[in-house]
C-alpha cells in the first residue's frame, strides 16, 4: 500500500491511502468484412465473449475490440493461456464464431483472426410471360443459372430446394440419372422439418433408395435419402425415415416416387463451405441438370433439382438467394430472356420477371 497523503475536495479534506492501480485496457481487437462486398459498413455489429469482466466496442465499419483488466480477466497469464470464443453479429448476417487464445504473457491487445460475416440468404421470385400482347403468363419454363462472364472461374448453379445440411469447401458435387423404381402415396402430411414419410407400400425403398415428394406440375421438388424403414414388411405401408429433413410441406393426397441414382460425372467441387439453406452452390463448374447429388457417401449426401419451374400461373420462385453479388438468370433458353441480377440483400424478396 502507498503512503497516507491528503487531497481536498468540496470545502473537505480527506486522507487517502493508495492501494493498487490496474489498467483498463482493450485485450482483443479485429475487424470483419463483408463476405461479397468486402467493406463492412453496416451499424448494429455485436461482439459477444464466454468471458467473465470483458465488454466489447464496435463501430459502423466493422472495428470491434474487447476491453478489461487484464490481471483480473487473466490471472493466471504468467502461466496459462485463455481460449476465448466471439460471436459476431449484425441484423442481415448469419452468427459467425471465432476463436481467440490469449497466449501466456500476453502483449495486448491480442489480434483477432480475420472474419467474413455472410449474408443471409433472400428469396427471387417472379412472373414469366409471352413477349407479345396481352402477355399470358407461361407454365413449364425452366429458370435456370448461365455462367457469369465476371466471375470466369465460378459457377453459380441455382437449386430447385435450399440445401438440408452444411458442406465443407471442397465437397463433391455430381450430375446423376434417376431410374423409377417405385411409387407411393402418403397417408399422412408431411410437414416442413419432418425425416419421417408413412407411406401405403414401401415396396422397393432400402437405405440409400431416393424418395422423391413433388407438387403436381412439379414447381416444387425435392428428395430424401432413405436411412431405415420402420416395423413391418418392406412391402406393407408404413413409416419411412429419412436422412434429411424436408424444406416444404405436401398434403396427404400427394404421390412419392422412389429412385435408383447413378452419378454420371465429371466431379466439380464446392468453392467455399455451403450452408444449411443455401439455394446456390458456388463450385468449380455450372450444372445444367436436371438432378445432382452434394457430398455422395457421406451422412450429409443430398440431392437436389436444377433452377425454377413455372406454375401454370406463369409464377416460379427460388429460395436462398446468397453467397454471391449477382447472379445471371435465363427462362428456357431464350437469348431474350437473360437477367443478370444484383441481389438486394435488403429486400427479402426480389422480384424478376421474364418476357419470351
Amino acid at each position: 500500500m502507498g503512503a497516507p497523503h491528503q487531497v481536498k475536495a468540496n470545502g473537505l479534506l480527506y486522507t487517502v491511502v493508495d492501494d493498487c492501480t490496474i489498467s483498463y485496457q482493450a485485450v482483443v481487437t479485429g475487424q470483419v468484412t463483408d463476405e461479397i462486398f468486402g467493406d463492412f459498413l453496416e451499424a448494429g455489429l455485436t461482439v459477444t465473449v464466454s468471458w467473465h469482466g470483458l465488454q466489447s466496442k464496435t463501430s459502423t465499419d466493422g472495428l470491434y475490440a474487447l476491453a478489461g483488466y487484464p490481471a483480473q480477466a487473466f490471472p493466471q497469464l504468467s502461466s496459462t493461456s485463455y481460449p476465448l470464443t466471439l460471436t459476431l453479429a449484425a441484423p442481415g448476417f448469419r452468427p459467425l464464431t471465432v476463436q481467440v487464445t490469449i497466449p501466456v504473457n500476453a502483449t495486448f491487445p491480442v489480434p483477432a483472426p480475420a472474419a467474413a460475416l455472410r449474408r443471409l440468404p433472400v428469396r427471387i421470385q417472379g412472373r414469366v410471360v409471352t413477349d407479345a400482347i396481352p402477355h399470358t403468363p407461361v407454365g413449364g419454363v425452366l429458370i435456370h443459372s448461365l455462367p457469369n462472364p465476371s466471375t470466369p472461374t465460378t459457377f453459380v448453379t441455382a437449386l430447385r430446394s435450399p440445401l438440408y445440411f452444411s458442406h465443407a469447401g471442397g465437397a463433391a458435387v455430381e450430375a446423376v440419372t434417376l431410374t423409377p423404381i417405385g411409387t407411393a402415396a402418403l397417408n399422412a402430411n408431411a410437414s416442413t422439418g419432418a425425416r419421417v414419410l408413412n407411406l401405403s407400400t414401401r415396396s422397393g425403398l432400402a437405405p440409400g433408395v431416393l424418395v422423391q415428394l413433388s407438387t403436381p406440375t412439379a414447381e416444387l421438388v425435392e428428395y430424401g435419402l432413405v436411412d431405415s424403414l420402420g416395423p413391418g414388411a418392406p412391402a406393407s405401408a408404413g413409416d419411412v425415415f429419412l436422412t434429411n429433413p424436408l424444406n416444404r410441406s405436401y398434403p396427404k393426397t400427394g404421390t412419392v416416387s422412389f429412385f435408383a441414382a447413378a452419378l454420371t460425372g465429371p466431379v466439380a467441387s464446392l468453392l467455399s463451405d455451403a450452408d444449411v439453406g443455401d439455394g446456390v452452390l458456388v463450385a468449380t463448374q455450372l450444372f445444367a441438370g436436371p438432378t445432382l447429388v452434394v457430398d455422395v457417401g457421406s451422412p450429409t449426401a443430398e440431392y437436389h433439382e436444377i433452377g425454377a419451374l413455372t406454375g401454370s400461373d406463369g409464377f416460379y420462385g427460388f429460395d436462398g438467394m446468397g453467397r454471391v453479388q449477382d447472379i445471371l438468370l435465363q427462362a428456357n433458353s431464350s437469348p431474350k430472356a437473360v437477367v443478370d441480377w444484383f441481389i438486394e440483400f435488403d429486400q427479402a424478396i426480389n422480384l424478376v420477371d421474364f418476357r419470351i
